[in-house]
């Protein structure tokens, strides 16, 4: 039937996790904190420069105060690359990168090699701090293994369907499969030198980033199309569209009001055909399909016969995959499963970036299937999506998720941001002449992202990394957990390698769940990465935030060569 092409499933995603998690650290590698230490629960002092910077020797202090005195320098940071190109060829790249490994590296980077990074990770590991290892380096052309296309009786498997700091030009399979190797050697890193930590990997090193934004396109479409079938009178039927993550997935759908709202847009050969592809979708056999049983019954290989009896040729017509991009999606799933088949091996887990919001959609469609997966009958999740809260309703797609979770039966987890790239959103959605996705302000951000935060704890079969250097936001989550009487191992708190570190170690100190995000690899592959991290995040360099730990680096630092 052709409505039977209407079904979408999925099984991909990326990215490795572990900490704290002592059940899921390899036999003999159980997670081992200084005991130096205080219990959780306890008053949180983040002020006292002293106890938060006592790890960290005079040279640092002072690198890492030079390093915030000129990121905040709007002149340097917009020709950063530019410097750093003229740079290498004037003065040589051995010159440059050699002061680099003492400066801008040193500060944000754990190291070159396995070697290099295991003593940084012993000695977070020392000060109750986990490690999320990001292999910040990309496959080189004289690295590409053979392509091993999926075989054809895959096709009836499971499929699917802000902007990083890492970005991948796709230059064809082979350099894709490349990539796949890269993440697995970070997936053995992390069991190595941070065993309780994650590893992070983006989806779009998998796949084609134009692939994953028709596959967006499609899920998209898809989720308008049940909006305009349940409700037919609604405002997805003209004006301005609305963004993915503000379409109404609320509604439920009936079979009158399908068949009356399905034969305005489809061709059907008969009520009989229809009547029975209502009976497939509607899994839970209560006469309403809800958008869950919608989403989770499409197969993306089946769109492009379902938009053959379409009566308009529109956005969900021209974005169906023919049959070579349905090959090159399958040869994608492979590499992300083969990536978590052996996280899961080794018992490291994942955590599946965000990226921008072309391609997200794909992404998290992907990531769900997964979770289904590798988070079902297991203690703690494996594999954790990442949310966005600078998208106007994220709290909403953060519940569907966690409901789906329980309704299902597999453990959700979650790392939870404010995000990023809200100008170059809001300047896409206006040249669409589409609503913007992005939160009006930065107060509506954070209160979307404590909205967030505050849904998963109150679920208590959920673990939630909150990744900020927003100092009020870690102090609200910790009063929140009281509140709720959180158990701490459910909750972890994440801040990037040389940035916040008066909350990540004063947080390890006190006993709670804190992880340095900490890229590594060979330096002339990593330059780029802390080039495009540091334009790209120029706004959190120069916030009140990193301004407080540039004064308290001041003081400290005055302390120990003045004495007061």
């Amino acid at each position: 039937a052709s409505w039977a092409a209407a079904k979408f499933r999925l099984r991909g995603s990326l990215l490795v996790s572990g900490r704290h998690w002592p059940c899921l650290a390899p036999a003999g590698r159980r997670r081992v904190f200084s005991t130096n230490k205080e219990e959780p629960g306890k008053a949180i002092d983040f002020g006292d420069s002293r106890a938060a910077f006592q790890s960290k020797s005079t040279f640092e202090l002072l690198r890492a105060w030079s390093v915030f005195q000129t990121c905040a320098i709007p002149f340097v940071v917009r020709n950063c690359d530019t410097l750093y190109n003229m740079g290498v060829r004037i003065l040589g790249p051995t010159f440059v990168h050699g002061v680099l490994r003492r400066t801008m590296f040193g500060h944000f980077c754990a190291g070159e090699t396995v070697a290099e990074i295991q003593p940084r990770m012993a000695q977070l590991q020392e000060l109750g701090v986990g490690g999320i290892l990001d292999y910040a380096a990309e496959a080189k052309d004289g690295e590409l293994p053979e392509i091993e296309n999926v075989d054809k009786d895959h096709e009836e498997e499971t499929m699917g369907a802000p902007r990083s700091a890492r970005l991948y030009d796709y230059k064809g399979e082979k350099m894709c499969d490349a990539n796949a190797e890269i993440f697995k050697d970070a997936v053995r890193n992390v069991r190595e030198a941070t065993p309780d930590g994650f590893a992070a990997i983006k989806l779009s090193g998998l796949g084609d980033p134009r692939l994953l934004e028709r596959m967006s396109t499609c899920l998209v479409e898809m989720a308008r199309l049940f909006e305009k079938l349940a409700d037919p009178d609604s405002s997805a039927q003209g004006g301005v569209q609305k963004p993915n993550n503000l379409i109404n997935r609320d509604v439920k759908l009936d079979y009158d009001t399908f068949k009356k709202s399905w034969t305005r847009f489809f061709a059907v050969e008969s009520e009989e055909e229809l009547r029975a592809a209502f009976l497939e979708i509607d899994t839970l056999h209560d006469d309403l399909i809800m958008y869950h049983e919608w989403s989770t019954s499409l197969k993306l290989s089946e769109i492009n016969t379902l938009v053959r009896t379409c009566r308009h040729q529109g956005p969900l017509y021209r974005a169906a995959l023919d049959a070579e991009e349905v090959q090159l999606y399958h040869n994608m799933i492979a590499r992300v499963k083969g990536i978590l088949s052996l996280a899961q091996e080794l018992k490291v887990r994942v955590m599946i970036d965000a990226e921008w919001c072309d391609i997200q959609p794909a992404i998290d469609h992907i990531v769900l299937f997964q979770q289904r997966e590798f988070n079902a009958n297991a203690d703690h999740p494996l594999v954790f999506n990442t949310y966005q809260t600078y998208l106007k309703g994220m709290n909403g797609k953060v519940l569907r998720d966690i409901e789906q979770s329980e309704r299902e039966g597999w453990k959700f987890g979650a790392k939870v941001v404010r995000g990023a790239y809200m100008v170059s959103e809001r300047e896409k959605a206006e040249k669409r002449c589409m609503e913007s996705p992005i939160c009006e302000t930065y107060e509506e951000t954070s209160n979307n992202f404590h909205e967030a935060i505050d849904t998963i704890l109150d679920r208590p079969d959920t673990e939630i990394l909150v990744a900020t250097h927003n100092r009020e936001s870690v102090e609200r989550t910790l009063q929140k957990m009281a509140e709720l009487d959180v158990d701490p191992s459910r909750v972890g708190f994440g801040q990037l390698r040389g940035m916040a570190d008066h909350l990540t170690y004063t947080l390890g100190r006190h006993g709670y769940r804190a992880y340095k995000y900490v890229p590594y690899g060979p330096i002339d592959e990593v330059v780029p990465y802390l080039i495009r991290r540091t334009q790209e995040n120029s706004s959190i360099l120069g916030s009140p935030g990193v301004q407080e730990e540039r004064q308290m680096i001041g003081r400290e630092v005055r302390r120990r060569v003045l004495g007061f």
